[in-house]
């Protein structure tokens, strides 16, 4: 005859070979012949758990702590199911029973991990900080020690504390060396911090050690990467700005000739060279970056922004005018800006050759202003609806509007809607 002791023992066998409904099976059998064994309705229960039957290893566990409420990894097993089940008020009950009774260190490293998690998911960073500190105190290096740096990592991140998150990220890379997320991560970090010469540094550690191997997705992120730091120096020297983003085209141009590319990559990376192409105002090669990009419509509206952008800068306002209305429909708020902007400075250019359209033009001018006037009153930190009415108003030779305007704007934008403003007067 099976004993009770050796069904367990078997259990235990299956359990660590993953031979997850064995090992319930045999419990079931354990339980079968003495309901009161404790052991067996704990055993019963992690099979369910990593057999994702909730409901089930509730009970289990329920059970076993009714048999032996002494041991605090038992409370910390039904903790873990009702936080799995939402039922968090009885999580966080188990999980401070699982304290009170006292654990080993690792299982009292997940309890505060799990603390914490439930206090980030309310909302209350503090706790949830203090919680996984808590956690790292016990200094056991661990699977969870990658998941307790990376909750912290997103919390500085989302309170914008990218001090504090680039010391987690550098720990993150120390533990998790071969991993790519964990330099993807932070390399966002150090260009948050403008840290772009130790940016660039990391893309060149990243493709040496990170674990890349076939996997397309993360070298399209690299190759973003380092077309994203050609932008930077682009910006950060005006005399060479062409040289830097002809170089990011090129990196472009490279990695588009790689075999069997996902459609959506190519798209993004087309976007990115007709965006490059725009600020060279080499429209016609953005124009042609767009062609044929068909895709959702996320991806349609952004290919018909750049159109917009791109008759517009050539001045084919008949041409750009195709695309303004649908634009102006768009859920982009950007897209919806420029399109209303768009719509009057392209009806009063119309109109210059076409004297019947000038009452429209006029009109379209006043409800162009009146649409920026309502945006700036919802939310009078929107920079965008001011520089907008900063512009329709020089080009409606409202000038002493427009400077007032102006004086509102950031010191780094003033400079250049001040010459427009002038540029307008000169004109007019």
């Amino acid at each position: 005859m099976v004993t009770i002791a050796e069904y367990l023992k078997s259990a235990e066998i299956a359990y660590t070979n993953s031979q997850y409904e064995v090992a319930l099976e045999l419990c079931e059998k354990a339980i079968s012949e003495d309901p009161s064994n404790a052991d067996a309705q704990t055993s019963a229960g992690r099979a369910c758990l990593i057999l994702n039957r909730l409901p089930e290893a509730e009970g289990y566990f329920t059970k076993a702590i009714e048999l032996d409420g002494t041991s605090g990894e038992k409370f910390f097993d039904l903790a873990n199911i009702k936080f799995g089940l939402e039922k968090y008020t009885e999580a966080l009950s188990n999980y401070a029973k699982a304290e009170q009774l006292g654990c080993l260190d690792d299982v009292m490293q997940k309890i505060y991990f799990q603390i914490g998690m439930m206090s980030h998911m309310t909302g209350d960073t503090k706790s949830a900080l203090l919680n996984f500190e808590k956690a790292e105190s016990f200094g056991t290096v661990s699977a969870d020690t990658k998941e307790i740096i990376l909750k912290r990592l997103q919390i500085y991140v989302e309170s914008q504390d990218f001090a504090s998150a680039e010391s987690y990220a550098i720990q993150l890379k120390m533990i998790a060396p071969g991993d790519f997320r964990s330099y993807q991560i932070y390399f966002q970090i150090l260009i948050a911090l403008g840290k772009y010469e130790e940016a660039e540094q990391l893309l060149g550690e990243t493709e040496q050690y990170a674990d890349i191997g076939s996997d397309i997705g993360s070298k399209a992120d690299i190759c973003f990467n380092k077309a994203m730091i050609c932008a930077v120096k682009a910006d950060k020297e005006p005399a060479k700005a062409a040289d830097h983003f002809q170089t990011a085209l090129s990196i472009f141009d490279d990695f588009l000739h790689t075999p069997e590319l996902p459609e959506d990559i190519v798209a993004t990376m087309n976007f990115s060279k007709a965006e490059i192409y725009l600020k060279l105002e080499k429209f016609d090669d953005a124009l042609q970056c767009v062609d044929g990009i068909a895709g959702n419509s996320e991806a349609r509206e952004k290919a018909d922004f750049i159109r917009l952008s791109c008759y517009f800068g050539k001045e084919d306002y008949e041409k750009a005018e195709e695309f303004v209305e649908q634009l102006k429909q768009s859920s982009n708020e950007y897209y919806v800006y420029f399109a209303t902007y768009a719509d009057a400075f392209i009806t009063r250019k119309i109109a210059v050759k076409d004297e019947t359209k000038k009452n429209i033009a006029e009109a379209k001018y006043n409800n162009s202003i009146a649409f920026f006037k309502n945006k700036a009153f919802e939310n009078p930190q929107d920079v965008f609806a001011l520089i907008f009415r900063v512009r329709l108003y020089a080009e409606n030779g409202k000038y002493a509007q427009a400077e007032e305007l102006c004086k509102l704007l950031p010191d780094a934008l003033k400079t250049e809607l001040n010459k427009y403003i002038s540029d307008c007067k000169n004109v007019g």
